[in-house]
């Protein structure tokens, strides 16, 4: 089960919501009893959610792919590759998800190649402006997210507006 860290309609639940690109971006990692990881946290195979398979939301083509850079050291960041190796899917003409922060060398899709939701796309990370292994989730306007002129809001199966804490379901 994934679990929302940031995620929603306003800058007090969503640390990314001042910036238009990423206004509903969601951060989601794996918790335990309060807990994202086992023993001290040190290493990224300590937290539930490092190398756990991660699939595609929805139908579409592979527009990018960034696969090479390697896993944060937990609590340290890249932040020259914010968004660290990352799969950008273009779901309909004005809609691309981003997926981010890919564990290195996990990506196992191609710009070109269609997935479906039962489609696995690589494995859950710590790259990029990351400090633990979680997974950031995206829609944009366009293939570009740092380009983007809007954040599209993101639907969830079980619940309208998540928030810290809500367990999601695609």
């Amino acid at each position: 089960q994934w679990t929302v860290f940031w995620g929603g309609n306003n800058k007090l639940v969503n640390y990314h919501y001042d910036i238009i690109s990423q206004r509903y971006a969601y951060d989601l990692l794996i918790a335990h009893n309060g807990f994202t990881y086992l023993n001290e946290g040190r290493e990224n195979d300590d937290f539930y959610a490092f190398n756990q398979n991660i699939l595609a939301p929805l139908e579409g083509v592979v527009v990018d792919v960034r696969n090479n850079l390697p896993d944060n050291i937990p609590g340290n960041t890249d932040i020259e590759h914010p968004s660290g190796n990352y799969v950008i899917i273009r779901h309909t003409e004005n809609e691309y998800s981003m997926i981010a922060h890919f564990k290195h060398n996990s990506i196992c899709v191609s710009p070109g190649e269609k997935v479906d939701k039962n489609t696995i796309i690589g494995k859950c990370g710590n790259s990029g402006n990351s400090t633990e292994p979680h997974i950031h989730f995206q829609i944009t306007d366009t293939p570009l997210p740092t380009n983007s002129r809007k954040s599209l809001k993101i639907n969830f199966a079980n619940l309208e507006n998540p928030i810290r804490g809500s367990v999601v379901e695609r």
